[in-house]
């Protein structure tokens, strides 16, 4: 049986083990293999994966935190009907819109997929995962789907004992460790995002149709101000997750943006655009008083 047929649980659709695999993924789990797998390297019977380079692997041993396992959570999602405005844009102002089956799909995709991550590292007993990574993308040959796919390396820390909810972060791990002595603490990962269409009004319809579109230098105010709009809904909402998580602010905050040109023949062809915004970023909360950095002076001799 081949690696992909253990971790679905078999071969056939109706194959028990194939069915409890989907039951478990359909509730926000994992597949059984893959949880056998990291019960597997927590019990140290096998040899630890990670992603660390060489560097911060030695890091690992000066601070005490033990890398125990690389972790993934993945979702592929099918994203429900969604309804395009369509208006004419000769009307005069243009119109503004969320996607908001297409904005939910990409937050809950992530979501399934990095409470998947955490699960993992909950079952490796692990305290944290340092560099979470994303993987988005929306396949060509299946346009009203997505994939999601996060992975990070899954750690434990010398001074917890307990093994509750691993706090995810995706901060490398020299910068995690910096971050503590600095006297903060990771308490999650925040990522959101928002999609909007644009219809363009008709001052920016002339502008990108027909022969006017060779006038002069000019902003196409419709469309700078919907690239706004996406931009603060999906700040806005990676705001809120942070002050739900209790955090006093975010920090290595990425910002990922796409613009697609729609083109749409309704009573007279225009140019719509979809503007899509994907926010990451790790909340912090004090944690404790600073501790001092103790800096060493280094002379390199010879030739470099």
């Amino acid at each position: 049986m081949g690696f992909l047929d253990r971790l679905l649980g078999g071969g056939d659709d109706d194959d028990p083990a194939r069915q409890a695999d989907i039951a478990r993924v359909a509730a926000g789990g994992i597949p059984l293999a893959a949880e056998q797998r990291i019960r597997e390297l927590a019990g140290g019977d096998t040899a630890f994966t990670s992603a660390l380079s060489i560097s911060d692997f030695a890091l690992t041993h000066r601070e005490g935190v033990r890398p125990v396992c690389q972790v993934m959570g993945s979702s592929v999602y099918k994203v429900g009907w969604q309804n395009y405005p369509w208006g004419s844009g000769w009307s005069g102002a243009g119109q503004l819109t969320e996607l908001r089956p297409l904005t939910d799909a990409w937050n809950h995709a992530r979501a399934l997929a990095l409470g998947r991550l955490q699960e993992e590292a909950r079952l490796a007993g692990c305290h944290a995962v340092v560099d979470v990574s994303f993987g988005n993308n929306r396949h060509a040959f299946l346009s009203d789907e997505i994939e999601i796919i996060v992975s990070g390396t899954a750690v434990h820390l010398p001074e917890r004992g307990d093994t509750g909810a691993p706090v995810l972060t995706d901060l490398s791990l020299p910068d995690f460790i910096l971050l503590r002595r600095g006297g903060y603490r990771p308490v999650g990962v925040v990522a959101s995002t928002s999609v909007f269409y644009i219809v363009p009004g008709r001052q920016t319809r002339q502008a990108t149709t027909g022969w006017q579109r060779y006038q002069p230098n000019q902003e196409l105010a419709d469309f700078t101000q919907g690239v706004y709009a996406a931009r603060e809904q999906a700040l806005g909402r990676a705001s809120a997750q942070a002050h739900d998580l209790g955090a006093g602010g975010l920090i290595g905050v990425s910002i990922d943006h796409g613009i697609e040109i729609r083109e749409v023949d309704n009573g007279g062809k225009r140019e719509d655009l979809i503007v899509t915004f994907h926010i990451l970023g790790t909340a912090i909360a004090p944690s404790g008083e600073h501790q001092p950095l103790d800096p060493q002076f280094v002379l390199r001799q010879g030739a470099r």
